[in-house]
């Protein structure tokens, strides 16, 4: 049995000057949004072998904020190839994970997290069932099988889908 876990970043910063999207840390509200994930997290119990991240700032500093309570968190693996991906793109890099690995945990963005989960559940022609999926989301998968390589549409099974509590305006 595998496990995906899927990550949105918390709520980005947009009254800060930055050059370029990707330099977006966290709003005040995302750094309350990964207090409240790390809590869910620790009662959840959560154990990844491996974590991919998004290079962008918001997505790291998500991230970051996580492991200074879950010290059993690994250490980030930064793809570029995660920041702008579609489902499909997030399949694939999936498909590379070595066969050793149990489960992964990816934290990205939207619409590709979205549009991966949905696909991984029901396959890649239904219309996505997670209408909403905010930042600092939380869902995990199960796959059944034991070679990443065949993962595919419509193969795994929600095992948890959390969402951030009214933490202020959205």
């Amino acid at each position: 049995m595998k496990h995906i876990y899927l990550l949105r970043h918390a709520k980005s910063e947009w009254d800060e000057p930055f050059q370029k999207d990707e330099e977006r840390g966290l709003s005040e509200r995302g750094k309350k949004q990964t207090k409240a994930l790390r809590s869910f997290l620790l009662d959840f119990g959560i154990n990844v072998d491996s974590v991919l991240v998004s290079p962008a700032e918001r997505a790291l500093k998500t991230y970051q904020n996580l492991r200074k309570e879950i010290l059993r968190l690994p250490k980030p693996d930064i793809r570029d190839s995660i920041y702008e991906a579609e489902e499909e793109d997030l399949l694939f890099l999936l498909h590379g994970i070595p066969n050793t690995v149990r489960s992964v945990m990816i934290v990205g963005h939207n619409p590709g997290l979205e549009n991966l989960a949905s696909s991984l559940l029901y396959g890649q022609s239904t219309p996505s069932r997670f209408h909403k999926f905010p930042t600092a989301s939380f869902l995990g998968l199960s796959y059944s099988g034991e070679d990443w390589k065949n993962l595919d549409w419509g193969t795994c099974h929600l095992q948890v889908f959390w969402i951030p509590g009214h933490l202020g305006k959205e």
